[in-house]
């Protein structure tokens, strides 16, 4: 009797520490290259709850999405591992660790991650058979780690690119996808550019909602340039606002907008193409317009300049107070100020203008503010590719001596001059270069002269 009570008690002692140990988490760590593992190993059980925790870039919801995991499911710990080594994979965290408590109930897993130092942004330069929305939504949901941005390593840009490939192969779309990294000056990673290869995509036409019909004939003959040229949206882009925009900024339009041009298939491709042949898909563009009001000028404010007059400098603004507002002929007033600081020395002088808007009176006021910097003098001056009888006629025909102000817009003069002394049989082109030297305030000036036999 005695000993069966005694093996009673230690059974039931047994069982209740075994559940306080079941019940108490245990740690594991899969950083985005190695992992190690903490405690004793899991044995198969069912899964009944994820959470993520430590991102700032993702939802709990896409983290526990991309881990692949699923509730209700069996899991152990070579699941968790794979899982967790699949998050550190896709390049997007630096970091990933779980720790997870099981009991009778099931398994409770939470992963830790710690998100990549750097994303940038993904670019779909000619998908036109999708909206961005379409392809952002398209994409996130079979990669929920993807929102548009992408981490500068790791196998998510890889995925991005397998699925838009799914994407073109569901809808019949023949080509292929790639992608580039695009960098900036620095070498810098500034963004993923996918493309399709394998289809040429050409511009049937363009429109333009929202456009008055004061503007609506130049925006038509400028988009008409366009007709049938190759779809890029770089294109489309410098159209905009090398084109679209100043139309509205000559006339006082100066907030105008246009939305993000927007291609329209007219001409599905067939799905027959390949590497000889390749299939032409056409598409209309849209470009929306927002005119907003049209602003007159209030008035001009000169400040900063200190060697010519404010009034000597307004002689070269066109628009006079009251008149429609035009930033398009105001930087050509700008630049021509900007010449005649260059024309006294002043190489290196800057105008600012600074807008004032006035909503409720569809006025501007501007403020130029004017950095003249010091003045320069003429410093060595160089001919190249003459011999020496004609190096020293071109020099002594140049007017401007050594320490003399420099004058920027003699240049201009002197060489239609200097070509009437050099021999008329030869065709002769000359190449520019002059430099500034900020250290003592000199402009050098280098004339490379090439001689060709007449056509």
């Amino acid at each position: 009797m005695h000993l069966a009570l005694y093996t009673n008690r230690f059974i039931t002692g047994l069982l209740a520490a075994i559940l306080i140990t079941a019940a108490a988490p245990i740690a594991t760590s899969v950083s985005a290259q190695t992992q190690t593992t903490k405690g004793p190993l899991l044995s198969p059980s069912r899964l009944s709850e994820i959470r993520a925790t430590g991102s700032t870039h993702f939802t709990e919801a896409e983290i526990t999405a991309a881990s692949g995991l699923m509730t209700g499911t069996t899991v152990d710990d070579e699941v968790f591992r794979k899982a967790a080594r699949q998050l550190g994979e896709s390049g997007a965290f630096n970091d990933v660790s779980y720790n997870y408590a099981y009991s009778s109930a099931g398994t409770k897993l939470t992963l830790h991650v710690v998100d990549a130092d750097k994303f940038v942004s993904a670019h779909f330069g000619d998908f036109v058979w999708f909206s961005d929305a379409e392809l952002l939504q398209k994409v996130h949901e079979r990669i929920p780690l993807f929102t548009g941005m992408l981490p500068t390593s790791g196998s998510l840009p890889d995925q991005v690119s397998d699925v838009l490939q799914a994407l073109l192969v569901e809808n019949n779309i023949p080509g292929h996808v790639e992608y580039l990294r695009s960098t900036n000056k620095d070498g810098k990673l500034e963004a993923f550019d996918y493309t399709v290869a394998n289809i040429v995509i050409q511009i049937r036409h363009l429109e333009f909602p929202g456009a008055g019909p004061g503007e609506l004939p130049q925006l038509q003959a400028a988009a008409q340039k366009l007709a049938g040229a190759d779809y890029y949206p770089a294109l489309l882009h410098n159209l905009v606002e090398k084109r679209v925009l100043p139309i509205y900024h000559e006339r006082g339009y100066l907030k105008a907008a246009c939305a993000t041009p927007q291609p329209k298939v007219v001409k599905p491709p067939s799905a027959d193409a390949s590497d000889e042949k390749r299939e032409i898909t056409y598409v209309d563009v849209v470009i929306s317009v927002t005119p907003g009001q049209q602003y007159k000028v209030a008035g001009w404010d000169w400040n900063g300049n200190k060697n010519i007059p404010s009034a000597e400098l307004q002689t070269h603004i066109h628009a006079k107070v009251g008149e429609v507002a035009n930033t398009v002929q105001l930087s050509d007033d700008l630049r021509t100020v900007q010449e005649l600081y260059a024309s006294r020395g002043y190489v290196t002088a800057t105008i600012k203008a600074d807008a004032h808007f006035d909503d409720k009176a569809a006025k501007v006021a501007y403020q130029l503010a004017v950095s003249e910097g010091d003045v320069y003098h003429m410093g060595e001056l160089e001919f190249r590719g003459l011999d020496n009888n004609l190096t020293a006629r071109l020099r002594n025909a140049w007017k401007l001596r050594a320490g003399d102000v420099y004058d920027a817009s003699y240049l201009n003069e002197f060489l239609p001059q200097a070509r009437k002394l050099l021999p008329a049989n030869m065709d002769w082109d000359v190449a520019s270069h002059v430099t500034a030297m900020t250290k003592d305030q000199t402009v050098d000036v280098d004339l490379q002269y090439t001689a060709k036999a007449p056509q």
